[in-house]
């Protein structure tokens, strides 16, 4: 009987779902998709194509259509330096943390018994929040009690009269150093975890027929790992690309333009000049190059499944 009564609920259920009582579950869920992500972007696209200011009386929001991206695109040569800049920090930074993530991953994967405590260990630096870790190296790499720039003077390093965050051929090589830092052990955690779930068989099949650890390695190791690689490229360069907290907090894009990379060029215009509208249009190209990045990685990883397939 308690069998029937559970087969009756459950056919009812599928009944009411079929039916279309699912619509009003899904309605709180939605809600909150069209207010924090569909309406906030709607309403940044509207604004690029507005002159809206609130440093100029003049500019009160009227409809400009696409005049703040051909300024963007033609004459604003301090975004194409923020730009390039930007895509420079995310390449150097991302391909560092993945070199290092791998290996390190590989390392423990392959000689650590106990990893328990050692991945502990490593989801420190990732745990903190970026704004703790922007005043932490702010603090050691301080120009005048600085732990870090009082070591470097020691050994020469750095000179006396010199600090970190105010010498421009420093300060970016250090930002992506922290980086790397911080974001490294993640990238280990994920390509660690794809190196725990690989199948036994290929591998023992490839040592019999006479398969070296390279050939294993670049055969079948990077193939079966494709999407976990394409996944945490992925993550990291988004993230990357948005850089703002650690940066802010450290230089303030600082000094002068040398580490204002692209999130601190659409704060400076939005928050500082309050020129909201062309501010918009740069954080709207903030988003389309993420797309472009999604799109790219997306098709990186299927596109070659695909293939295989057919």
């Amino acid at each position: 009987m308690a069998a029937m009564k559970t087969m009756n609920q459950q056919s009812r259920g599928r009944f009411l779902l079929d039916r279309g009582a699912s619509l009003p579950l899904m309605l709180p869920a939605t809600l909150l998709v069209v207010v924090f992500l569909v309406g906030p972007f709607y309403y940044m696209a509207y604004t690029a194509m507005t002159d809206l200011s609130f440093a100029n009386p003049d500019q009160k929001g009227a409809f400009v259509g696409l005049d703040n991206f051909r300024k963007l695109m033609r004459d604003d040569q301090i975004f194409w330096s923020s730009f390039w800049l930007t895509i420079r920090f995310v390449v150097v930074s991302v391909t560092i943390e993945f070199v290092l993530g791998f290996a390190l991953a590989w390392l423990i994967w392959r000689f650590i018994e106990r990893q328990r405590l050692l991945t502990t260990l490593l989801l420190v630096p990732m745990m903190l929040a970026p704004v703790a870790v922007g005043l932490i190296w702010r603090l050691l790499l301080q120009g005048d009690f600085g732990m870090v720039t009082y070591y470097l003077r020691k050994l020469g390093i750095l000179s006396q009269a010199s600090a970190v965050f105010s010498s421009p051929g420093l300060v970016m090589p250090t930002i992506i150093a922290i980086d790397v830092w911080q974001w490294t052990p993640f990238v280990t955690l994920i390509i660690l975890a794809g190196l725990m779930s690989l199948p036994k068989t290929p591998f023992e099949a490839a040592t019999m027929d006479g398969a070296g650890p390279w050939r294993q390695f670049v055969d079948i190791m990077l193939p079966l790992l494709r999407p976990i690689i394409a996944l945490v490229l992925l993550l990291r360069g988004i993230d990357a690309f948005k850089e703002f907290d650690k940066v802010f907090i450290m230089t303030g894009g600082g000094p002068g333009t040398v580490s204002e990379l692209l999130s601190i060029y659409a704060y400076r215009v939005n928050f500082k000049n309050w020129n909201l509208g062309y501010g918009a249009a740069v954080s709207f190209m903030v988003y389309l190059v993420v797309l472009i990045l999604c799109s790219i990685f997306y098709k990186a990883v299927y596109w070659k499944s695909s293939a295989e397939r057919q």
